[in-house]
């Protein structure tokens, strides 16, 4: 195949999550997978993809200094040719400028814009003449935007939220990838067992300490066409989401509930902790991500999970009475940005409705819960108007609940004032995605 299928490929993607606003890990492997490309192709359309994503705000300043049309006024596949032409110039040294250029031309005839062909090619020549003597902003909001490819609004929301420390070690982190964890099966044997099978089949696993069944993955490759992976030994999961599933201190024989629970990671754990015995009732809103939890679920062997469609905001009906109920709510995601690069680019407007959500889907998830049960809030986001606020709301307006002060691990650390029920975790004072969890106990 030509190295043009990778740019297309980016393309087609690049074009589906502005669209659709869909996940980006799961637009660019559909589009691979589609597209057929192999391991070498598949492997530059993902870096295209998730580097002009990444590195939109800069790409889009250096082009707006020689494209006479404002890049939001072009049409969509004009400015995604234009970025990932750019992206190329800049980010690429292996790839020839002309060759960028000539492919972002080339790129114009193919997806129906050849009219704009001229056009693509004087705004990146004159980009390639320039770009050495650009005058990129050095100080202020818009330099750190540009800088960590995060836009001005969140730059000044997390130091009006947090504070400028948090903020700045937060867009450093934004640099680094993000690491893969994994939960391993204690179902299918022990860690060592597993070390000894990844080794075996040239999977690198490093144990990470203070998580007994976690290992953190390096050069995977597609992890689902792990032979351990399809045999159940393991299944993908942040350090995060495992340290939550450890708050709620779930043990065998209990009957559980994971209200918000697709794509299915935190129920895996619990019933996996749980040692498959018991029961584990794991709602989603959508008939799609339920049959994902299922065949999740059996895949690791978990035959103590019960999978259903429900809305936890408006259930239609309710369980029995739940030892430890998990309330993983729908949020802005403003914790895993370096994981989801499309997230940054949400309008802050877009954040205005979740904590009312939040606060009914704790108030519903809060009557599913025994007397001297727990339950336990969380999110992937930094915002404390969907974090603390809705825990302590939650205490406030229901008095038959207690908190339940969290230890946190050995080599995690707060950076946020938060009281002992409450902790926040990020990638500068954890390892992990930027997460939020809360812990209450019924009274009883």
């Amino acid at each position: 195949m030509k190295k043009a299928d990778a740019r297309t490929a980016a393309l087609q993607a690049l074009l589906q999550v502005e669209e659709s606003e869909g996940y980006s890990n799961i637009v660019i492997d559909k589009t691979i997978r589609r597209m057929e490309l192999d391991s070498r192709e598949a492997g530059l359309a993902s870096a295209l993809f998730y580097g002009v994503l990444e590195k939109r705000i800069a790409l889009d300043w250096a082009l707006g200094r020689f494209s006479k049309k404002p890049m939001e006024k072009l049409d969509a596949p004009v400015r995604e040719l234009l970025r990932l032409g750019a992206y190329q110039i800049f980010f690429m040294d292996k790839i020839p400028d002309s060759a960028a250029v000539n492919e972002a031309v080339n790129g114009c005839r193919q997806a129906g814009k050849a009219s704009a062909a001229g056009f693509v090619n004087g705004v990146l020549r004159s980009l390639l003449r320039q770009k050495d003597s650009l005058p990129w902003p050095k100080e202020g909001d818009e330099a750190l935007s540009i800088r960590y490819g995060c836009p001005v609004h969140w730059i000044r929301f997390w130091k009006k939220a947090y504070g400028e420390a948090f903020c700045l070690r937060m867009l450093e982190s934004l640099e680094q990838p993000a690491p893969l964890y994994a939960r391993v099966n204690p179902l299918r044997g022990s860690l060592e067992e597993f070390l000894q099978k990844a080794a075996e089949e040239g999977l690198e696993a490093e144990t990470v300490p203070g998580f007994p069944m976690a290992v953190r993955l390096c050069h995977t490759g597609a992890v689902a066409d792990s032979s351990l992976y399809q045999q159940g030994w393991f299944h993908v999961q942040d350090l995060s989401s495992q340290f939550c599933c450890r708050v709620g201190e779930v043990r065998p024989g209990i009957t559980a509930a994971d209200v918000c629970a697709a794509p299915g990671g935190k129920s895996f754990t619990i019933g996996e902790e749980m040692e498959n015995r018991g029961t584990l009732y794991s709602y989603d809103l959508y008939k799609g991500k339920v049959g994902l939890i299922r065949s999740g679920a059996q895949r690791l062997g978990l035959s103590c999970i019960q999978a259903a469609v429900r809305d936890a905001a408006k259930p239609s009906f309710s369980p029995e009475p739940i030892d430890v109920v998990f309330c993983d709510a729908p949020c802005s995601g403003l914790g895993i940005l370096r994981r989801k690069p499309e997230i940054r680019y949400k309008k802050p407007e877009s954040l205005r409705g979740l904590p009312e959500i939040q606060r009914r889907i704790l108030d519903a998830s809060a009557k599913l819960v025994k007397e001297g049960g727990r339950l336990v809030y969380s999110t992937c986001t930094l915002n404390p108007a969907e974090n603390g606020d809705v825990a302590e709301w939650f205490l406030e307006t229901h008095p038959d609940f207690a908190p339940v002060p969290i230890q946190i691990p050995q080599g995690m650390a707060r950076t946020v004032t938060e009281p002992p029920h409450h902790f926040t975790l990020t990638p500068f004072s954890c390892g992990t995605d930027g997460f939020f969890v809360a812990a209450f106990q019924k009274r009883g």
